[in-house]
Parts: C-alpha cells; sequence; structure tokens
C-alpha cells in the first residue's frame, strides 16, 4: 500500500497502523472473520506487529480506510477485486500481487518509472465491476463459457464453510460453482459480500441469496 499510494515502500508500517486501527474501530464487523479462536485483542497486537502476514480482511479494511479499491493478481488466475467505492476510486485502484498463498507485493507498469506513487493501471474489465463485490461477477461471466462446475467436491465445501462461517451447504456450492471451485476466490468473495452487508445494514441472510439467485 505504501509503494502504491506514495511510492515508497518504508510508509508500511503507518498503512498497517491505519489499517489495524480501524479493525479495532469496527469491531463488530471485524471480529465474526478472526479464525482459530484467537482473541480480538491479541490478534490485533499481532497485526501491529511488522512482519505479520496479512490476509483478505486486512485488505478489506485498507480499501475502507483508504478509500481505494483494490485489485489482486495471482499467476494462472483470474483477478479478483475489493470493491467498495465508485467513481473517481473505482477507476484508481490498487494493485498487488498474490504469491504462494500467503504473501503480497505491489503491481507497477513496466513502464512506471517507480518515482512517486504508481501510475494507474487500467484494465478494461476493472470499469465493469459493481460496487461492493469483488471479482466474482467476472469471473462467473467467463466461467459460463468453459467451467466444469464439478471442478469442486467436498473437501472444498468444508473449506469455504470453515473459512468464512457459512453453514448454509448449498449458497457455498453455488458459489464454487460460479468460481470453477476456486476456494480461496470464494472465500475471498462471501467474507467480501458479507462485510459489505454489514456494512449497508442489510437485512436478510446474503449467504442464502447466493443459494436462490441466478449467479453472484
Amino acid at each position: 500500500m505504501g509503494d502504491q499510494l506514495e511510492g515508497d515502500e518504508g510508509q508500511h508500517i503507518k498503512y498497517r497502523e491505519m489499517v489495524v486501527h480501524y479493525i479495532l474501530e469496527h469491531r463488530e464487523e471485524f471480529e465474526p472473520f478472526i479464525e482459530d479462536e484467537v482473541p480480538f485483542d491479541d490478534y490485533c497486537d499481532s497485526m501491529m506487529k511488522d512482519g505479520t502476514w496479512a490476509g483478505n480482511m486486512e485488505l478489506q479494511a485498507g480499501s475502507l480506510v483508504t478509500g481505494r479499491n483494490i485489485c489482486i493478481h495471482m499467476l494462472n488466475s483470474p483477478r479478483w477485486y475489493i470493491n467498495n467505492f465508485s467513481g473517481r476510486e473505482a477507476s484508481n485502484m490498487v494493485h498487488l500481487s498474490y504469491h504462494h498463498g500467503e504473501h503480497y507485493n505491489s503491481v507497477r507498469l513496466t513502464e512506471d518509472p517507480c518515482q512517486g506513487p504508481a501510475m494507474p493501471v487500467v484494465i478494461k474489465t476493472d470499469s465493469n465491476v459493481a460496487s461492493t463485490s469483488n471479482n466474482a461477477q467476472t469471473k462467473a461471466k467467463d466461467s459460463k463459457k468453459s467451467s466444469n462446475r464439478s471442478a469442486y467436491d467436498d473437501t472444498s465445501v468444508k473449506m469455504v464453510m470453515a473459512g468464512t462461517g457459512c453453514s448454509n451447504v448449498a449458497a457455498v456450492q453455488h458459489v464454487l460453482g460460479q468460481l470453477d471451485g476456486d476456494v480461496d476466490s470464494a472465500i475471498a468473495y462471501m467474507i467480501a459480500e458479507r462485510f459489505a452487508m454489514s456494512s449497508d445494514n442489510v437485512d436478510g441472510d446474503p449467504y442464502m441469496d447466493y443459494a436462490c439467485n441466478g449467479e453472484p
């Protein structure tokens, strides 16, 4: 985030503190997503320390606290998005790459001189991604052309249920089917949507909506 927004990766401590403080200030929204029964305060204390790897929850908080949508690039995988804003913020995304299931890097254009904030990365599909959703819509449209809807098994379903806290098997199966069995993307999508709905104070069961609607 420091490199993307200021051209100085040394600012990572500042952004780490901003993200953790945002999570602390919005405890009710974030606490349900902490895994392994780690106490909320202990989790935040650990996340505040340099070297602790961030995850989907921190990216969501990072998007909200900086007012920027985030695009995550993964090798041999579709992009996925954390989108909370429309307008100018939507067209000026933070671009990160995700490596080996555990590490994020800043993404710049090859022609970027790397002097100051990252040059805007313009991807045609970015302008068509709906606000407050991630890349699931785009991936779902692409997957309808060549998707194998049996590309996931019971283990994948259990992993998504464990990672999201969703107990609705049909909803999880629906999202996995739309995302071609991609467990990580399914978890990220369902978490992002749940955050968005909780922040909008929307009534109802978003997971049941996934199971009933035609597509995510």
